[in-house]
């Protein structure tokens, strides 16, 4: 039996260790006072989670505030017009008037009236200050009041952090006699007429029975209080949470009539001060500022409703546990919490379980709290938390010892493993180190320039090839941006990096100015190895491009020479056919026929020779630029002869076509512009190229005299029919807008390749 007891308690020892030594702790700092003050703000969460309630109809507010103070004219107000008030409230019959206004000295004219009205109204209670203030002064009753034992305290209970959390219901004077709070004495005149008076259950331990309430004094250490000063008859303050505030009249309102007839009857009635001004406020549990806290006479009328709602409707009261059932309460969940701790495997499962557990505690403690018992919830919280924490790091403390036996012996394995793998990378480092220097031979001989750029299009490496081209080495370009160096204008410098991050592969020509100041043609083409990382790959075109314009050359002076043998023969023989036609038109009519039909052949031969040599040239303007500044030049070239008004617009991002797709867009637009100025006599043209991503639009329209476009066959004249036939070659699509007057727009749509 004794071994299985040990074994148990072996088995538990994080348990047996850890509950009663955090239990003992917080009991010591629960005696010493350190855990009073959270407590009570937990006591005031409490309190404001707590349902709404109606205010008590049976108690009526008669307030003094700013405006109030500026009405009368004067501060403190005179006799007489107390007087007024007081008559004019008794007129209603009220069941009790409680003046919560000190009057100890008379306050000229009408002090002989007042005192008239203090003795002729019996439910009419005065207040005086009891308790001494830190200059040790009281404030006495007034003293007619106080012959007919009408008289009743004004103090308030303050915890530390000013807030009223307890209740007087009696203290006593410096005479020794007992006196009632206010708000109790307005109770007890109310319930009198109830058949209602304070009964003693057991005087030795303060019990008193008031209706269907049953109150027991505070004693110095019930709910989170330790050591509070519990003189007097004192209970814990349960005022309810209202919903709105009491009913509430001002005092000009009442002396100038201005209230309902039967307001104040039969009900208790309580004057007192709300002016900010007056400094009368005070903090309750509800309260979170100084805006909202109530004023003094709100206080004693929350006491008054407090104890008429227990002795008439049976309203819960706030009572506490007694201490040792506290000390108990703390012992339990500090031994749940190790327990918990101790059976855990993680802190996560503990955290989750304290959580749970917590959420448990709160919600019974809330439950309580709303029929009526103040238990306290900080202690038992700590003692929860702190045992599990405790017992489950006391677990993973023993639980790592284990592990570290197991560790050095593992250790001292892995050890062994890692100087085989130390050697086993050393070589494998050697072969990559090998494989590098390969690659980086491989990549400096390859003929060929290759970048490796990001995505912002700074450039981090270029291979020998580029550097012995460009003469831009990888460490110069940590210090420049390569785009801006190379290229001659800010759009040929957003064009190269859109084309950059495209990364379609495609390749484009580029003249490239390097770094000793010589321009090098090249063609790129840009790729994507990760997703903000790319290459890309250059060629030195330069022999290319002077092999192109060699053949340009050849192809012009070939152009030439048969322009000169062909259309130049033609124009002289037509010549030569039409003066010996015009000799003998009229002595030979015959032999002009002749000449004629020969002048009408070799005109056609021309124009066939004309029309091939004309599709056989690319224009001069697409070898110097792109299609949109060609046709800026044309349209410059055309405004400084003509005075029409003409624009030249892009809409997007200029990209590159086929040669043969920008040349004929280059000559629709060209015979678009001629028509419009010759035939349709526009003052005003507007030519755009919008860059789409699939298709490129070319638009041409003005405002000339237009035409009827079913009117006019596309096979009649070079003009239309010409731009027909291009937008065939190029599988493009031509759309015509026109009316007679109303201008005409021409749309050529060219798919991008």
């Amino acid at each position: 039996m004794w071994a299985t007891l040990r074994q148990q308690i072996w088995r538990w020892r994080g348990v047996l260790i850890t509950a009663p030594s955090v239990a003992g702790g917080l009991l010591l700092l629960r005696c010493l006072g350190a855990l009073q003050f959270m407590e009570l703000m937990a006591l005031d969460q409490l309190f404001r989670l707590r349902p709404l309630e109606p205010a008590d109809s049976r108690i009526i507010l008669v307030t003094i505030d700013e405006s109030d103070i500026k009405q009368l004219g004067q501060w403190p107000m005179s006799d007489a017009v107390l007087a007024q008030l007081i008559l004019s409230i008794k007129q209603q019959q009220p069941r009790a008037i409680g003046l919560d206004i000190f009057r100890d000295l008379p306050v000229e004219p009408g002090h002989s009236e007042l005192i008239n009205v203090f003795t002729s109204t019996p439910n009419l209670i005065g207040i005086e200050k009891v308790i001494e203030t830190a200059q040790g002064e009281v404030v006495q009753a007034p003293p007619a009041l106080e012959q007919h034992n009408r008289v009743s305290a004004s103090d308030l209970l303050l915890d530390t952090d000013s807030t009223v959390r307890r209740s007087l219901l009696y203290l006593s004077n410096q005479d020794g006699k007992s006196i009632a709070t206010l708000g109790t004495q307005l109770a007890l005149v109310y319930l009198k007429k109830e058949g209602i008076q304070i009964e003693t259950i057991n005087l030795t331990k303060g019990q008193l029975r008031l209706g269907r309430a049953a109150f027991t004094s505070l004693r110095p250490n019930d709910g989170g209080y330790v050591g509070v000063d519990a003189g007097g008859y004192q209970i814990l303050s349960n005022f309810p949470k209202l919903q709105d505030h009491f009913r509430t009249v001002s005092i000009t309102e009442v002396l100038q009539g201005r209230i309902p007839q039967d307001l104040m009857r039969d009900r208790i009635v309580l004057i007192g001060l709300t002016a900010e001004s007056l400094e009368d406020k005070f903090f309750t549990s509800y309260t979170t500022n100084s805006i909202a806290a109530p004023a003094g006479v709100e206080v004693h009328a929350l006491l008054s409703s407090q104890l008429l709602s227990a002795a008439l409707d049976g309203r819960p009261l706030l009572d506490a546990w007694s201490e040792p059932l506290e000390w108990l309460w703390i012992i339990f969940w500090s031994t749940v919490g190790a327990v918990v701790g101790w059976i855990s495997r993680s802190p996560r499962q503990t955290a989750c379980r304290v959580t749970f557990l917590g959420v448990v505690l709160l919600v019974g403690a809330y439950g309580l709290f709303l029929v009526g018992w103040w238990i306290i919830i900080i202690p038992p919280l700590l003692a929860l938390a702190g045992s599990a924490v405790t017992s489950n790091g006391y677990l993973l403390w023993e639980n790592l010892r284990g592990y570290a036996r197991n560790l050095e012996q593992k250790v001292e394995e892995r050890t062994a493993k890692l100087e085989q793998e130390i050697v086993e990378r050393k070589q494998a480092e050697d072969t990559l180190n090998q494989q590098k220097q390969l690659l980086q031979a491989i990549v400096d001989h390859i003929p060929a320039m290759i970048t490796l750029y990001n995505a912002a299009g700074k450039v981090e490496f270029v291979n020998r090839q580029c550097e012995q081209i460009l003469g831009w080495t990888t460490t110069d370009l940590h210090h420049i941006d390569l785009i801006a160096a190379c290229c001659f204008d800010s759009e040929q410098q957003q064009q190269i990096l859109d084309h950059m991050l495209s990364a379609t592969g495609a390749w484009l020509d580029l003249k490239i100015r390097t770094k000793d100041d010589r321009l090098v043609n090249t063609a790129w083409a840009n790729v994507q190895i990760a997703e903000r990382l790319f290459v890309g790959i250059g060629q030195d075109i330069s022999d290319r491009k002077r092999a192109e314009e060699a053949s340009i050359l050849d192809e012009r002076n070939r152009m030439a020479r048969e322009i000169h043998d062909t259309l130049a023969q033609a124009f002289t023989g037509i010549l030569l056919h039409v003066g010996a036609a015009s000799e003998q038109i009229t002595k030979k009519p015959a032999s002009a026929q002749a000449h004629l039909e020969t002048v009408e052949e070799l005109a056609r031969t021309g124009l066939a020779e004309a029309r091939r040599s004309v599709a056989a040239l690319r224009p001069k303007l697409l070898e110097e630029g792109n299609l949109f500044s060609a046709l800026k030049h044309l349209t410059t070239q055309m405004r400084a002869t003509t005075n029409t008004n003409l624009t030249c617009d892009i809409i997007g991002t200029a990209y590159p076509l086929p040669p043969d797709v920008e040349n004929h867009l280059l000559r629709i637009g060209q015979e678009a512009l001629t028509n419009a100025v010759k035939y349709a006599h526009a003052t005003e043209i507007q030519v755009e190229l919008v860059c789409e991503e699939s298709q490129c639009l070319l638009r041409v329209k003005d405002n000339g005299q237009g035409f009827e476009v079913s009117q006019i066959p596309l096979g009649k004249g070079f003009g239309l029919l010409g731009m027909s036939e291009r937008v065939e070659q190029i599988d493009g699509e031509l759309i015509i807008h026109s009316q007679l007057g109303q201008g005409t727009e021409i749309v050529v749509i060219a798919n991008r390749k």
